[in-house]
């Protein structure tokens, strides 16, 4: 499935009430206001259950320098929703203020890998499991023709129920995109890639399972 598939594009606008809790409702953006306000279609999520990047606290209008990356994840993020996997994030839709998208919002999750590992939630034996996970998740991802582009520790979160979900798609590009002109991973799990390849993605989980390897006693 490709991503062109998810074309025309359509965010997700999501409103909030009393800080506790946000309405999201599901709002093409090239709709004039009477007409966005017909198909709203608002449904309660409790704040225990969201997070937004960046933090609330921190939600305000982006410089206008990075607004394209912003919606290049949002992009994305549309896709993995309209296509869902058990081991990729899920995505709920953007923040808007004043009129400007200033954050995304996710289902909120648990702890890193990075911290499970350094607080001794996971053993040797759970390593090659764990990355079973983390791999259906790319291959899903894939599948959809996108490269995440940065797999490494600390974009990979514990569910309630204890699997691994990939997060963070500010570097996901379609298959053969150029990286030069944005965010391309986090070293050491990255190779430093010009294009976005499969490869890459294989390259991070590789250097993910020498890392568990190597923390794990």
């Amino acid at each position: 499935m490709d991503m062109e598939a998810a074309d025309p594009f359509h965010l997700r606008e999501i409103l909030w009430s009393d800080g506790e809790d946000f309405f999201h409702l599901q709002l093409p953006c090239d709709k004039d206001d009477e007409a966005r306000s017909a198909r709203r279609d608002a449904k309660l999520v409790p704040c225990s259950l969201y997070q937004t990047i960046p933090p609330p606290e921190l939600l305000c209008a982006p410089e206008p320098a990075i607004w394209q990356y912003m919606i290049q994840e949002a992009r994305v993020c549309e896709t993995l929703m309209k296509y869902p996997h058990q081991n990729v994030a899920r995505y709920y839709g953007y923040v808007e203020k004043d009129g400007l998208m200033v954050g995304l919002c996710f289902k909120r999750y648990g702890q890193t890998l990075s911290e499970a590992v350094r607080t001794g939630l996971i053993r040797r034996e759970d390593v090659e499991p764990s990355l079973d996970q983390i791999k259906r998740g790319i291959e899903h991802t894939h599948g959809l023709g996108l490269v995440h582009n940065d797999i490494n520790p600390r974009n990979i979160l514990f569910d309630v129920d204890g699997k691994l979900i990939i997060i963070d798609f500010d570097s996901c590009r379609k298959q053969s995109e150029s990286m030069l002109d944005g965010k391309s991973g986090t070293f050491p799990f990255s190779n430093d890639p010009e294009t976005a390849e499969f490869q890459n993605d294989s390259y991070g989980l590789e250097k993910v399972r020498e890392w568990m390897k190597e923390n794990i006693p």
